[in-house]
């Protein structure tokens, strides 16, 4: 069902490249003066967002399953977070910026997630990765609608807008850039690398297995008659032959030879 992805360093580049992420939550926003030791706090489960109608089966399977990655995925980013400042203390305010930024993302785009499932749930991709939910057309008047129906989505969204301004004012926001492309799949970044990996891998299989309990419908029968084309049709019969003519009766018999 799935067309997975080749390689880590692809997700990866998904992951990094794309401002997309999603899943509803209330997680608090990370700071440079939580936590101990400046680390970022963990993350909160993410609750679910309201929807103006209801999902078809495949839709509402997968959405689950992406809540459930999603969360995940919170957590890896401030695994993450902690795991860069350990060994880089410079990137302290980089870093959580950025994860910030990430983790507002995945609570926008959750709403959206939602609202999409139950509105318009042809628009959202379910044969790629979970990873590829998040890839989906937006418009404003569906922005609109969710700010009109979801009470906690304009600030979420708002709060998105504003972390990924911050993240990318960080004087070493680059630089952190960089150093996380170089080092990911080394040694210093080979179990983040190795985590992340698990959190796709298990929420792939989890979509796979909505595909498997919700098989698409089998296409429609037809009514109109359908030709056999498996055996030869049989020659046409042959014509009779035409019979004789038969004579006049009323025409002159012919003069009798001499």
């Amino acid at each position: 069902m799935l067309r997975a992805f080749r390689s880590i360093n692809g997700l990866v580049f998904l992951l990094v490249s794309c401002v997309a992420l999603a899943q509803p939550s209330s997680s608090p926003s990370l700071s440079p003066a939580s936590g101990p030791g400046n680390t970022p706090p963990p993350a909160a489960a993410p609750p679910p967002a309201p929807t103006g109608g209801t999902a078809p089966p495949l839709q509402a399977c997968a959405t689950k399953a992406f809540d459930d990655y999603a969360g995940a995925m919170s957590v890896w980013e401030r695994q993450w977070a902690e795991g860069v400042i350990s060994v880089r203390p410079d990137f302290n305010t980089a870093a959580i910026a950025r994860a910030n930024a990430h983790n507002s993302a995945l609570q926008r785009d959750g709403f959206r997630i939602h609202y999409l499932a139950a509105n318009a749930p042809d628009s959202l991709n379910l044969d790629e990765s979970i990873a590829a939910m998040r890839l989906f057309d937006w418009t404003p008047e569906q922005e609109q609608a969710l700010r009109l129906t979801a009470p906690d989505y304009p600030s979420v969204a708002d709060a998105a807008d504003r972390d990924r301004l911050a993240a990318d004012a960080q004087p070493k926001a680059e630089e952190l850039e960089n150093y996380f492309e170089e080092t990911f799949t080394e040694s210093a970044g080979a179990v983040a690398a190795r985590k992340l990996g698990e959190v796709l891998h298990h929420g792939n299989d989890a979509l796979e297995h909505c595909h498997q309990l919700h098989p698409p419908p089998p296409p429609p029968k037809s009514d109109a008659p359908s030709l056999d084309l498996s055996a030869p049709a049989a020659p046409p019969p042959a014509a009779a032959p035409a019979a004789p003519a038969q004579p006049d009766a009323k025409a002159p018999a012919p003069p009798a030879k001499t």
